[in-house]
């Protein structure tokens, strides 16, 4: 093996900033870190921002034959796909015009963290199993991404990888697609499957060579959904002349992220992972490493990881694996104007414990013209009591009424005092007497 060096800093710049799909969804505006420059209606893909017809999404069945611009259909017959005829934009807006080869990208809120390692050589085969994390507790229109993958550290064209997503293919939900990008200036994508929390998802980027290829020039990426049998496959990706010598167990890519709560909750993921050479022989320890790419970057998240043989866990998020973290949505309520000696309507406040160890709450206060009122238990919701343990990523619910006493502008706040590091934490409450 060898060292990873300055090479690296140059190489993830230019390819690890990832994707997104070619759904009606993905096309919407990706959010407020949006470059100004880069015009309406285009995708995030590995190389920053793509329009949409660059995008392209094989069906189940067909396969992408060598070269990289001719698709074969199901049925036999073969569509040859024009070179991308749009400029894409980088990450910072920069623009590149249609027929240039991928250039540099910043990093910025894309690719975070990952658990990686390079051989002199190459892999012929990278294995991986890791489960389908809660939906984040806060939404800023992000886009989370783990996944495994295969790249070419001397010669980056493009990255394989099967990939589990949040609000990406699927709006507000996860699913699972195959990736490879860029052939002929295009983004290629397997058919997406919509899975759920908990679900546990095999990934698995293979040679379609036998033992002994240094260089395959083509390579299967199978996305399985192993607890309800959906698979997506792009199968014969072709390696556009790369040797895939730096493998990647697990990696974390965002975008839009803007507050911890915006990540999954329970702030990590672990991936099993097995990973073989080019005689498709397990290594037996591949000496798997964690970078951490996201230093400088806002918001810092507590990201980081650890490695052995066979598993690679990623950190993320407010707890990062550590102590607890409140989450407190919406954080604010407010009533419009309610007569003096009446009561409005209640409105709920839903507490999460984000971190990695159990939530103690200690006391829960209102103050001013507000109360706090009953909560009925179900199996879906716990309400928030003095007293109560959540555990990572729980929750528990609270409803305060506003019953103004004065005329005129009124306001308090719900106090939660509990064992977390930024406690107490506040919710301001505000209205109108009439």
């Amino acid at each position: 093996m060898r060292t990873k060096s300055f090479l690296v800093l140059a190489v993830i710049s230019l390819c690890l900033v990832f994707l997104a799909s070619t759904t009606a969804y993905a096309q919407a505006p990706a959010g407020p870190n949006r470059p100004a420059a880069v015009p309406a209606g285009y995708v995030i893909t590995p190389f920053g921002y793509f329009h949409p017809s660059c995008v392209r999404q094989l069906a189940s069945g067909e396969t992408l034959l060598s070269g990289g611009h001719v698709i074969q259909h199901a049925n036999g017959s073969v569509e040859d796909v024009p070179a991308c005829a749009y400029p894409r934009y980088t990450t910072r807006g920069q623009v590149i015009p249609a027929g240039a080869k991928p250039g540099p990208a910043s990093i910025g809120h894309a690719w975070i963290v990952d658990g990686d390692v390079i051989t002199n050589t190459s892999y012929g085969n990278i294995t991986a199993t890791w489960t389908v994390p809660p939906a984040p507790t806060s939404y800023d229109r992000q886009t989370i991404y783990f996944f495994p993958g295969l790249e070419d550290i001397d010669n980056v064209v493009s990255i394989i990888q099967p990939v589990l997503g949040w609000n990406a293919d699927f709006a507000k939900a996860w699913g699972i697609a195959s990736w490879n990008c860029c052939t002929s200036g295009t983004t290629w994508e397997s058919t997406p499957v919509k899975v759920n929390v908990g679900d546990s998802i095999l990934g698995v980027t293979a040679s379609t060579c036998g033992a002994g290829t240094l260089s395959c020039p083509t390579w299967d990426i199978t996305t399985t959904d192993q607890t309800t049998g959906g698979t997506t496959l792009l199968g014969n990706s072709p390696n556009e002349g790369q040797t895939f010598n730096w493998a990647f167990a697990g990696a974390l890519e965002v975008y839009n992220v803007n507050q911890c709560s915006d990540y999954p909750p329970g702030g990590s993921l672990t991936f099993d992972v097995a990973l073989y050479d080019y005689n498709l022989v397990q290594v037996s320890n591949p000496a798997w490493s964690i970078t951490n790419w996201a230093k400088g970057l806002t918001p810092q998240c507590n990201y980081g990881g650890q490695v052995s043989p066979t598993q690679v866990t990623l950190t993320y998020g407010s707890g990062g694996g550590g102590g607890p973290v409140v989450s407190l949505v919406p954080t604010s309520l407010t009533w419009g104007k309610i007569p003096v000696g009446s009561s409005g309507a209640a409105k709920k406040v839903t507490l999460t414990n984000t971190g990695g160890t159990a939530l103690d709450i200690a006391s829960i206060a209102v103050s001013g013209d507000f109360a706090l009122t009953t909560v009925k238990a179900t199996k879906k919701i716990t309400p928030c009591v003095d007293g109560l343990t959540v555990p990572p990523a729980g929750s528990c619910v609270i409803k305060a009424v506003f019953s103004p006493l004065q005329i005129g502008a009124r306001t308090g706040d719900v106090t939660f005092t509990d064992n977390a590091s930024n406690s107490p934490q506040q919710v301001p409450l505000s209205g109108k007497g009439k």
